[in-house]
């Protein structure tokens, strides 16, 4: 386990000293004691003020939190620990103001991350937009960018199972503590991103709780690990906002999904594009356009017609219904009401796509997308 993860929970604790100046010090002095031990000039240098210097001079580290820590990361053996100051964390996160010094994570955290987009929007996604957020994640995935979200309902956990069904990786960033399941659906999801590869992380100590304050600062991470954060449906108010927010303060890219004018849960995103803080997006190729040389060197020159030549479809029919059911299980009547497609038609190309094992046939002509 990271010893450096012992000195910032030491220097943390000193009153005076914040975040940024915690990691400033160790990157100078190495390790809590040598800072504590270092002379008020060269602490000077590292921003630290008079008070919060003699606050150091004066502090008797305390180790019970970093113990306590231990004893309860010692019950998982899947979740490991980084911190800024190790080669493994993530290289776009170091480069945002005021980084969170560490980061606890399940899965792997890799040199892939930076080349990755964060994909946010609404819970509560109208059928469409689960469509096209589902559909435009896949097709980044496959054109080789990493995808980033925060695991909520919606838009978030539709983004990460985007880049799943493609076998391409993901990341989630998490509002709490690397052992809290917000809800059920994201127990599952979080499981099957780090089976096909990614990773599931959190800033914040074991057993920290979701709260008004600590999703904003999880949103900050989702934009910071990105190169550009994309927007699907999204309120006047809202969290994606919030995100789009820190991504434009950090000089990042922002796109937005255009959606009906009519309609107050679409205001957010729309607005984004009315005052040109975000890109229109029509195509996964206009997220690409926007990418720097050595990006779009990295990547697929034909993202959008990827996905046609990774699933055999014999007609556009069969795209469409199974599209519909990487967004939800579905009854073959509602299938027929979505579509249009009649029910005699529509029975011929369920079994055809369960033939190909593309889909599954559930309990009570419930189907599913199959999954290995």
């Amino acid at each position: 386990m990271s010893e450096y993860f012992r000195d910032i929970l030491r220097l943390s604790s000193v009153k005076q000293i914040g975040e940024g100046s915690v990691i400033k010090l160790l990157y100078k002095f190495g390790n809590s004691k040598d800072c504590r031990d270092a002379n008020e000039s060269d602490l000077s240098e590292c921003g630290i003020s008079p008070k919060a210097i003699r606050n150091l001079k004066e502090k008797e580290f305390d180790d019970g939190l970093y113990a306590s820590q231990m004893r309860l990361l010692e019950k998982m053996p899947d979740v490991s620990i980084t911190t800024i100051l190790e080669d493994d964390y993530p290289p776009q996160l170091k480069n945002i103001y005021d980084p969170p010094p560490f980061l606890f994570y399940q899965g792997e955290l890799s040199v892939e991350d930076e080349i990755s987009v964060a994909v946010v929007g609404s819970r509560s996604l109208s059928r469409s937009g689960k469509y096209t957020v589902g559909r435009i994640s896949r097709e980044l995935a496959l054109a080789g960018f990493v995808i980033i979200s925060g695991l909520a309902m919606g838009a978030d956990t539709i983004a990460h199972l985007g880049a799943i069904e493609v076998n391409k990786r993901t990341v989630a960033v998490l509002g709490s503590g690397i052992d809290i399941d917000v809800n059920v659906a994201s127990r599952w999801a979080r499981r099957k991103i780090v089976e096909k590869g990614g990773a599931v992380i959190s800033p914040f100590l074991i057993g920290t709780d979701p709260t008004v304050y600590t999703f904003p600062a999880r949103n900050r991470i989702i934009s910071g690990m990105s190169l550009g954060v994309l927007v699907g449906e999204a309120k006047k108010e809202s969290g994606s906002l919030i995100t789009a927010n820190f991504a434009l303060e950090q000089g990042k890219e922002v796109f937005a999904l255009p959606n009906e004018i009519y309609r107050d849960k679409f205001e957010g995103g729309n607005n984004l594009i009315k005052t040109g803080q975000a890109k229109l997006v029509m195509s996964v190729d206009d997220i690409i356009d926007e990418m720097p040389e050595r990006v779009r060197n990295r990547i697929s020159p034909s993202a959008k017609n990827i996905e046609k030549r990774i699933v055999d479809f014999d007609d556009e029919s069969e795209r469409l219904i199974f599209n519909l059911l990487i967004e939800n299980s579905m009854s073959v009547d509602e299938l027929s009401e979505v579509t249009g497609i009649g029910t005699g038609t529509l029975m011929g190309k369920l079994f055809l796509l369960e033939m190909k094992k593309l889909i599954t046939r559930e309990a009570n002509n419930i189907f599913s997308i199959y999954r290995k």
